[in-house]
């Protein structure tokens, strides 16, 4: 099934299934974060109102894994990197002190974040599922920049992974007439994508494996912080 296989590559919640059944059903990916946001919303629930964050963060990264946080920190290398070191420093697997401010930065928000939230469920939920929408979007509007797992995802793209589209607004909808947030949201999640686009295409020509990993932190913060604004 591919929601077993999604589940099993973008968490850590080994559910069985096949790189192939999700490269093939890209269309799963938001499904697949909503199901992760649901969880750590739930698992982080009862330390909300003690305004623990970083305890928050910890039980995030449990659920999610640090893939994608090890892309933030690979891409943050390059994006800091000159522009004639920037392929290298993407290809480097040390961490430099780009990386390392940038999931620095990373931590310390989400666990500010988590700290002043006031409606964590839907907000987690939101982000999640825009964060992987947003890794398929990338994914739907560009081309690999080399052969690795970007390539390899990409190679399986199909009309019907637009019907995504139609999973995630709906939950944004549904949740703005509760939440005006979830407006708000989706406003910053295609600004986000947009701007890393054009960032991504116009200086590398092609994304990889750590820009998707990258998209998906920056969208998960970044939507976040929406739902803390008072």
């Amino acid at each position: 099934m591919p929601l077993r296989a999604s589940l099993s590559f973008f968490s850590t919640i080994k559910t069985g299934g096949d790189f192939e059944d999700l490269r093939n059903n890209l269309w799963i990916m938001p499904l697949t974060g909503f199901i992760i946001g649901l969880m750590i919303a739930l698992l982080s629930y009862p330390f909300f109102y003690f305004g623990i964050g970083f305890l928050i963060v910890v039980i995030y990264v449990a659920v999610e894994g640090i893939n994608h946080i090890d892309g933030l920190a690979d891409f943050f290398d390059s994006f800091f990197a000159p522009e004639n070191k920037k392929i290298k420093a993407l290809k480097d697997l040390q961490i430099g002190s780009g990386g390392l401010i940038a999931v620095t930065i990373y931590i310390i928000a989400l666990s500010n974040f988590f700290q002043i939230i006031d409606n964590p469920i839907p907000a987690i939920i939101l982000s999640q599922t825009l964060a992987k929408q947003g890794m398929l979007q990338l994914m739907l509007s560009s081309k690999p920049l080399w052969d690795g797992l970007a390539a390899e995802f990409m190679k399986g793209i199909k009309r019907r992974d637009y019907i995504s589209y139609a999973f995630t607004i709906s939950i944004a909808l549904l949740l703005s007439l509760k939440y005006p947030e979830a407006l708000l949201s989706l406003v910053v999640y295609f600004v986000l994508v947009y701007v890393f686009r054009y960032y991504v295409i116009k200086k590398y020509g092609g994304i990889n494996g750590d820009m998707l990993g990258a998209l998906n932190c920056l969208i998960f913060a970044g939507v976040l912080g929406v739902w803390c604004l008072q």
